[in-house]
């Protein structure tokens, strides 16, 4: 037999041995894509490279009354990783498997353990599963009810509190249904309508503000969505602890703890991620390959830090059923690089959007020099790909030959699902979450091919792999790759998450030291003139007082003669 021949048919034996595992690895495959696609989405804010949307907001109001305007537009906040979390990230990994392996071994039943790691995640992850909840209750509720819809070439949009939908194009044209699109033209009784406008109303959120000194200040939003969250979450972590911990439980709770940690952690720039993700590679080769730590707390501990997939039920162990895992980290972890691919390239989006406008000059009024005016918006044109290789996201300096750069408004691009699908994206509010995704889209077919590949090699030498060691590579080379076939290498290796952070920051100490320099400068001269103020009023007069001041220092002699005056307009009045 050829060597051909014999290939061929140890690949028959392994297909025909792993066609009942096909919808395992199918489960697998589709069930870790979905907290890194959600996760990914939940953590779009604004770039560097989009301006600041207007602030000048009308408040909802017995006028005005649309679900827009009872919206409040929040942006997630992300701890960015620095480059030395390349270095403690898998030393703190490996200290905590460590003392886990050494626990499991030392306690002679480690369903203790796992008691006490569950009540943790009780109690901590169950912020993460109401999040959850919260999160996909609010999609389902936009497709339910939308803001706007579009209706033969019209523009709709709803006013819950007056019980309409208004015509953009007309505003004297009014339907009272609360159902979109042709569902609008259903005949409902009234009992009906009233009871839909009712659940519509009930989108709306209760802001709590609390402060406490001025150490602490805190805003907690309450939806209806929120409270049935709780209600969904509370039974779930009560069984899961207390009854049973069946496999979807778990997978609940992983899918959770995968789907918030996408909105808490990040790189900063794409050479921290990929040495993150490299020194993690090497944790979790070591610890598999060479090590029994990783599988022994993998399969000793029954908590919710994995995926757990059934196999088919075996006729000859009926009693005994087998189960394939797969780790939170190899979930979470590749899915934060894949969510900062999803990131890039809404700062790309915005920053090919970037317009140049040619600078006329200076005015020069009263010795000062004024800003320089900008041609009308028919004289702008796009920056190129040479522009925004040399200061990609920053606005050019205002000098009379270098052109000024000017940022596209941020438009919100989380949510909008329902009325994406309504009005068929040709709503203006619902622009922003429409854009390029062509890193996160490489990025996730990576993804997925590392995990078919860990699959498949785990599958043929029928030992547990390290999934880091094919999805991190995939996932890099699909990242990177894409930015070398688009000659944007240079533009990738120079975002930067944090600067917009640390602009803000500058702006925002500067503006603290100039306050407190001021306060410093008006002190002493607010201080003579309240005790100024308080001489007349008690006296009727300044006698005495101008030498305890000179005596002090309070205030300059400038100061001190105009408090004079001053203090002698208010006798002369008298």
């Amino acid at each position: 037999m050829s060597s051909s021949a014999r290939i061929l048919k140890i690949l028959q034996k392994e297909w025909q041995k792993s066609q009942p595992m096909l919808p395992v690895y199918f489960h697998m495959v589709i069930t870790s894509l979905i907290p890194i696609f959600t996760g990914a989405h939940a953590s779009l804010a604004r770039p560097s490279s989009a301006a600041k949307p207007s602030k000048t907001r009308k408040k909802a109001g017995p006028e005005d009354g649309t679900e827009d305007d009872l919206q409040e537009d929040t942006e997630s906040k992300i701890e960015g990783l620095s480059a030395s979390a390349a270095i403690w990230f898998p030393v703190a990994a490996g200290c905590t498997l460590g003392g886990l392996y050494l626990i499991i071994k030392w306690l002679e039943d480690p369903a203790i353990l796992s008691t006490v790691i569950n009540a943790y995640f009780g109690i901590v992850g169950g912020f993460g599963v109401v999040q959850m909840f919260k999160d996909s209750l609010d999609v389902a509720l936009s497709y339910m009810f939308p803001s706007r819809y579009l209706y033969h070439g019209q523009l709709w949009k709803f006013d819950y509190i007056k019980r309409n939908a208004v015509c953009q194009e007309d505003p004297n044209q009014l339907w009272h249904s609360p159902l979109p699109g042709r569902l609008s033209r259903l005949p409902l009784p009234s009992f009906v309508q009233r009871f839909i406008w009712a659940l519509r109303s009930s989108k709306s959120t209760l802001c709590i503000r609390t402060t406490v000194g001025s150490l602490s200040k805190a805003h907690i939003h309450i939806t209806p969505t929120t409270v049935l969250s709780y209600v969904f979450t509370l039974p779930i972590l009560v069984y899961y602890n207390f009854v049973a911990r069946p496999w979807y439980l778990t997978n609940i709770l992983g899918l959770a703890f995968a789907y918030g940690s996408l909105q808490l952690i990040s790189p900063t720039t794409p050479s921290v991620g990929t040495m993150i993700l490299g020194a993690l590679l090497l944790y979790d080769v070591y610890f598999v390959f060479f090590t029994p730590m990783m599988v022994t707390v993998a399969k000793q501990l029954d908590i919710p830090a994995k995926l757990v997939f059934p196999h088919p039920t075996d006729p000859s162990k009926p009693s005994k059923r087998q189960l394939s895992m797969l780790g939170l980290g190899d979930v979470a972890l590749p899915g934060m690089m894949i969510g900062f691919a999803l990131r890039l390239d809404l700062y790309l989006h915005y920053l090919r959007q970037q317009m140049q406008h040619p600078v006329v000059g200076h005015d020069k009024t009263d010795g000062e020099d004024r800003k320089p005016s900008i041609e009308a918006a028919h004289g702008s044109e796009p920056l190129s790909k040479e522009q925004m290789d040399s200061s990609p996201g920053e606005d050019a300096p205002n000098e009379p030959s270098t052109p000024v750069v000017t940022k596209l408004p941020f438009s919100r691009a989380t949510g909008h699902w329902g009325t994406r699908f309504w009005t068929s994206s040709l709503d203006p509010s619902v622009r922003g979450a429409i854009f390029p995704k062509t890193y996160f889209t490489a990025s996730m077919i990576g993804y997925i091919a590392g995990l078919v590949i860990t699959l498949v090699v785990s599958q043929t030498v029928n030992q547990a792999q390290p999934a880091l060691l094919y999805l991190v590579p995939c996932v890099l080379l699909a990242f990177w790759g894409t930015a070398v076939v688009r000659g944007e290498v240079r533009q990738v290796w120079s975002f930067d998450e944090s600067a917009e952070a640390q602009e803000e920051e500058k702006v925002r100490k500067e503006e603290v030291a100039k306050k407190q320099d001021k306060e410093q400068t008006d002190e002493p001269k607010q201080k003579v003139e309240k005790a100024v103020a308080e001489r007349i009023e008690r006296y009727g007069s300044t006698t005495d007082f101008f030498s305890l001041d000179v005596q002090l220092g309070w205030t300059s002699s400038n100061g001190t003669r105009q408090c004079e005056r001053r203090a002698k307009q208010a006798n002369e009045a008298k």
